[in-house]
């Protein structure tokens, strides 16, 4: 994908810095993110600078109950993964980044890797204050904390909010209309065109973090839609008996077939 292949960089996971892990409670997925030396040297020292050659990788593992200790959530396999390379030139029109998303055998998904690039970078454009590198380095040694509390939080120039106007819900999409409780007579969706123009299926999961926030802090669902209205994430906050008030959540979103996936979840 975009000149760049799994093989070019084996058993990464091993030779690599490893930048830190999140979990998403969303999806129950582990994701570890590890970088190259040259993309270590400029995020450890709060730079943004990024030189040609930097490279950042990324696992997606989906996790299990381990049958011996419950109460823990393991890694049970790949999912996919994912790289980030710099290439001023040869990725001008994508930021000088390269994207490339592989499944656990090193194959394409079958999304065009045109708009799959131009979504991930429609993405990372967010981050312009990070250089457009969402992981920031977690130091695991006692008593440190991550640079992103002593660096970016500091420095706000370039940082880009993603902004939501409040939208009649008569006025969206049949499809995610029919997905909102009529009790909702509007919807806080997505301002950002050049993310609404540039949406996959990956999107629409990496966005629902924001979604969620949004629908918490104004009581109502929230939506990033596609500029072509065939594709949406939705986020409608619910009350669920086993839940915080205020912390349940329905998230429906379009997948690639045009058919719907909904899920309803509890957020501690």
């Amino acid at each position: 994908m975009n000149g760049i292949s799994l093989s070019d960089f084996k058993e990464f996971e091993k030779n690599w810095r490893l930048v830190t892990v999140r979990f998403r409670k969303d999806t129950q997925e582990m994701r570890w993110t590890f970088a190259n030396d040259l993309a270590w040297k400029t995020l450890s020292s709060g730079s943004i600078e990024y030189p040609e050659g930097a490279v950042f990788a990324k696992i997606g593992t989906m996790t299990h109950e381990d049958s011996q200790f419950p109460s823990s959530a393991v890694p049970s396999g790949a999912r996919r993964f994912q790289f980030m390379v710099r290439d001023t030139v040869k990725f001008s029109e994508t930021g000088g980044w390269g994207y490339a998303l592989f499944d656990v055998d090193g194959n394409l998904f079958p999304d065009p890797v045109k708009e799959t690039s131009m979504a991930c970078f429609a993405c990372h454009r967010i981050v312009e204050n990070r250089g457009q590198v969402f992981s920031q380095p977690f130091l695991f040694s006692s008593g440190s904390k991550a640079l992103i509390e002593t660096t970016f939080l500091s420095d706000k120039k370039g940082f880009r909010v993603i902004e939501f106007d409040w939208v009649k819900t008569s006025s969206l999409p049949e499809k995610l209309r029919q997905q909102i409780s009529p009790q909702f007579t509007r919807v806080r969706v997505v301002k950002d065109i050049v993310l609404k123009k540039n949406v996959f299926h990956g999107t629409l999961d990496e966005i629902r973090p924001r979604l969620e926030l949004e629908a918490y802090n104004m009581k109502a669902p929230s939506a990033l839609v596609s500029a072509d209205a065939k594709s949406f994430s939705l986020i409608t906050p619910i009350e669920k008996a086993d839940c915080k008030k205020h912390r349940s959540f329905r998230a429906v979103s379009t997948l690639a077939t045009g058919a719907l996936q909904s899920t309803e979840y509890c957020n501690p």
